[in-house]
């Protein structure tokens, strides 16, 4: 008997609609910047819980899944697990992973950009179901080297797989649609495709020219450009959420190369203190789509 696809993540509680923030693991790679030593794996995520992030999200394989659910399980952090599929199996292996470490839910970077989208729609139709009958909801990223790395692939996804949902990191659909944030550029119409069917959210800026800038205390233009695409996904989100239904955003700053560095290899932007104003910008985001 086919199921209905889980379109969102619910926690199982009674509690309405809400936002929870995570942090993402690989963002936690090199930190504190430019150190001589990298936090360990517990101080990282004594860090996480600290500042209020609620879960990590993690790429996990056999041989490190017990050290971080462990760590994860000191702090009381909860656990959403990534994974890069180009067969079945490797969802059905990340479904596997998912119950036995108790992940919330699994988001997936489908095959790349190369993969004809009839195999890629079949990928993820299959995958879903596994996950889905298990009952672990599989979001699909939005990301470049994937095949959903520009809108007008996305759209022919789409028409093969209209109940897909996204983790939408739209740091690189601004970036490969070179978007300035101008009016003109109608930049939220064009994005509704990816917007309407947001489950999950990546948090990152991009410039349009670099995937990932410093936007210092998020005031600026750049950072606002994201916060009105942050809360037209949310807002379309929120219609049709039920309790105990809960849209994650995560950040997600990468370390070089994604980081901008000087030409010694040195980071010139604390990425643990920028990913402190994504939070801050996520929880705008909120607010400005819970008001409408």
């Amino acid at each position: 008997m086919a199921q209905t696809p889980m379109l969102r993540y619910n926690d199982g509680s009674q509690t309405p609609p809400r936002l929870r923030i995570a942090h993402s693991l690989w963002s936690l790679r090199a930190l504190p910047m430019n150190a001589p030593a990298e936090w360990t794996l517990a101080e990282k995520f004594e860090r996480v819980n600290a500042n209020g992030f609620e879960a990590v999200e993690c790429w996990l394989s056999d041989n490190d899944e017990k050290e971080h659910r462990d760590a994860l399980d000191a702090e009381g952090l909860r656990l959403v697990l990534g994974h890069r599929p180009f067969k079945v199996s490797d969802v059905r292996q990340t479904v596997e992973r998912a119950l036995r470490l108790k992940a919330d839910f699994i988001f997936a970077q489908p095959a790349d950009a190369f993969t004809p989208v009839d195999e890629v729609a079949a990928l993820l139709q299959e995958g879903r179901k596994i996950a889905n009958d298990d009952g672990i909801a599989l979001f699909v990223e939005v990301h470049r080297n994937n095949f959903t790395e520009n809108l007008p692939q996305i759209k022919q996804l789409i028409e093969l797989d209209p109940d897909i949902r996204f983790t939408a990191d739209l740091s690189h659909l601004v970036v490969c649609g070179e978007f300035y944030g101008w009016e003109d550029e109608r930049a939220i119409d064009r994005l509704e495709p990816v917007l309407c069917r947001t489950s999950h959210m990546h948090g990152r800026i991009s410039n349009g020219e670099a995937v990932q800038v410093d936007v210092g205390d998020g005031s600026g233009d750049t950072a606002q450009f994201f916060v009105k695409l942050w809360a037209r996904a949310m807002r379309n989100w929120l219609d049709g959420a039920v309790p105990g239904d809960v849209f994650q955003f995560a950040s997600e700053l990468g370390p070089p190369r994604y980081a901008i560095t000087l030409p010694d290899g040195k980071e010139f932007s604390d990425r643990w203190e920028q990913s402190l104003v994504m939070k801050k910008l996520a929880e705008q985001a909120w607010a400005l789509a819970s008001a409408k």
